[in-house]
């Protein structure tokens, strides 16, 4: 089960969702408008995937236009903790479109445009460790409680 990190935590989300405002179509290739970047983090407790699903939105779309896996750890650390084939592990670590999601026909485009953010700020990569780190210490202490 996944949530979105806004739901446990709506003033940080409020200040850190990455919003993306495309003014160029015939550049980019995607309707005009401006989009979030939802981060959904894993919430069972038992589970220590260090990843991310990013589910790109915008309020003219009713479903969102991609959902991208994103892991920020080595493959070796995916192979050790989960097992599996190459290409399931190479999902996990991403960033790649998850294959259980449905994807629209800017998904590809979505993911490019995730990859180049990466690369070029790793305070946003940071951000999405550091989400996962505040949902895993909020269910921690939700399941302490009880």
């Amino acid at each position: 089960m996944h949530t979105a990190f806004g739901n446990l935590f709506p003033e940080i989300a409020d200040k850190e969702t990455r919003v993306i405002t495309i003014i160029d179509q015939e550049f980019t290739g995607l309707p005009l408008g401006t989009y979030a970047l939802i981060d959904l983090y894993c919430t069972d407790l038992d589970c220590d995937c260090r990843n991310v699903y990013i589910n790109v939105v915008n309020q003219a779309f009713d479903k969102p236009l991609a959902t991208i896996t994103y892991g920020w750890e080595s493959l070796h650390f995916y192979k050790e903790w989960m097992g599996g084939d190459d290409e399931m592990l190479v999902e996990l670590k991403g960033p790649a479109l998850a294959t259980f999601a449905s994807q629209s026909q800017f998904a590809p485009k979505w993911l490019e445009i995730l990859k180049d953010i990466l690369n070029t700020d790793p305070a946003y990569a940071k951000r999405l460790q550091r989400h996962y780190e505040l949902v895993k210490a909020s269910i921690e202490e939700k399941q302490a409680r009880k």
